[in-house]
């Protein structure tokens, strides 16, 4: 993820290798109406995957195991009607069928279901029939055809995979972490008190971590499960780990080749490495905070930092008397506390949580790379990523005509965030993502078919 005008680096191999060994993708959906059912005129039935919008669901290969089918009802039935759903699943390389009824979880308007192993789903073209009976006995009927695939050579997310990301790092070798240094640029150390830095540095990590696991185990449900939890199985960590499939990335310092860059972390198209460092010691690779100061123009940051920056009347955290007190000590101030005392505690802890956040959101990005998000390819290709020569898009989320999203997903493209998007503070709140990246972490469908350009 890097500044506003830049476009972050991005390696790894097309999907054409797999383009010329799948052929005949066919997803075909349709929504039958009725004139009038269970009392109302113009209702529809949809059957939909994993949440992902309709224009681009017709591009998925699914597995045979993990991805969500969901049956979109009209609204306000009656519970008879909704309990009259059926699903019948026929795989048409042999004919075998499979009813489904009392499986299907309700909520909202929808029924859904996450594929289980026992159904026992073969590859290739599966046809999915739903069907609703009003009391007059009235039906509304979809139909759709998707396309079933294996692994094709594995899940792309291994269930022991671990992101380990690194903020000891000293690429300098001044005897500190980079990251307590670049904390200097924000107000939030001085080098008089270094045992302080590494207490904001460690908060501020805890805080960053703590924002990239609410990434990755969405409480909002994005492929519509009706899941209490539908967590990505991944283990972020911030100690070191020897484990084979950990990928190390480091926190701090300077990026020599993109000096503007917050963070670069290698594509690793399907996740085919498993483990790797972005770590090299001439630091082209890796997250790089003290390049947040691009948005020190920000009102935001102003209002957040201020208090810190001596250019703007502040006091550097470390140079009064009671920092140490007041960092220590998390939360609201004594009754016996002086207003002003009360006063910097708020502020310490606002910074810390505004970096944290702020930090945990790139991390969030950037780590999707490392794991396989967003390949490149316009659509049709990969999973709907932009590719090199669309420049800013490279590598982030484009919508089904190639362009950038109007939504503000987590991987869309660095340039189209401000900083209240990367401090979850903007309209959309905290940036997620997308129902599409999602399913893909979770192993359930990529996106590819046999189209050419």
């Amino acid at each position: 993820m890097s500044r506003p005008a830049s476009r972050s680096p991005l390696w790894g191999p097309t999907l054409a290798v797999l383009l010329g060994l799948i052929g005949g993708l066919v997803l075909v959906g349709i929504a039958l109406r009725n004139e009038r059912f269970a009392g109302a005129t113009g209702t529809g039935l949809a059957i939909r995957i994993n949440g992902v919008d309709e224009r681009m669901a017709r591009d998925v290969l699914l597995p045979t195991v993990g991805w969500v089918l969901q049956i979109a009802l009209p609204p306000d039935l009656p519970i008879a009607t909704r309990e009259s759903l059926v699903v019948t699943l026929r795989a048409e390389r042999t004919g075998a069928m499979i009813e489904i009824a009392d499986q299907l979880v309700s909520h909202d308007d929808f029924a859904t279901l996450v594929i289980p192993e026992s159904l026992g789903l073969y590859t290739g073209l599966l046809s999915i029939r739903a069907t609703l009976t009003d009391e007059e006995d009235h039906e509304l009927v979809a139909y759709r055809r998707v396309r079933i695939r294996s692994w094709l050579g594995g899940p792309p997310i291994g269930s022991r995979q671990i992101i380990h990301f690194d903020f000891t790092i000293d690429r300098d070798d001044d005897g500190r972490p980079d990251f307590e240094r670049d904390l200097e640029r924000f107000g939030l150390a001085t080098p008089e008190r270094p045992e302080l830095a590494r207490i904001v540095a460690e908060r501020i990590a805890e805080r960053a971590l703590a924002r990239v696991r609410r990434a990755y185990d969405a409480p909002d449900d994005p492929n519509r499960t009706g899941a209490a939890r539908d967590p990505v199985f991944i283990r972020f960590v911030l100690e070191a780990d020897p484990g084979p499939f950990v990928t190390r990335i480091c926190v701090g310092g300077g990026n020599i080749e993109n000096p503007d860059s917050v963070g670069n972390v290698r594509f690793d198209l399907r996740n085919q490495r498993k483990s790797s460092k972005e770590c090299e010691r001439e630091a082209t690779a890796g997250l790089f905070p003290a390049e947040l100061t691009i948005y020190r123009e920000s009102d935001l940051y102003a209002d957040v930092l201020g208090p810190f920056l001596t250019a703007r009347g502040g006091a550097t955290l470390g140079t009064r008397a009671a920092d140490e007190e007041r960092l220590s000590a998390r939360g609201a101030g004594s009754p016996g506390d002086s207003e002003s005392a009360n006063d910097r505690r708020a502020e310490i802890d606002r910074a810390i949580s505004f970096v944290g956040d702020v930090l945990g959101t790139v991390m969030a990005h950037e780590s999707a790379h490392a794991l396989g998000l967003v390949p490149p390819g316009r659509p049709g290709v990969g999973l709907f990523g932009g590719g090199e020569k669309d420049g800013d898009a490279y590598a982030h989320n484009v919508d089904a005509s190639g362009e950038r999203p109007t939504e503000a997903w987590l991987m869309n493209a660095g340039r189209s965030f401000i900083l209240e998007d990367l401090a979850g503070l903007g309209e959309v709140g905290e940036l997620r993502f997308r129902p599409l990246n999602y399913a893909y972490l979770k192993d359930r469908i990529v996106m590819i078919d046999d189209r050419r350009p």
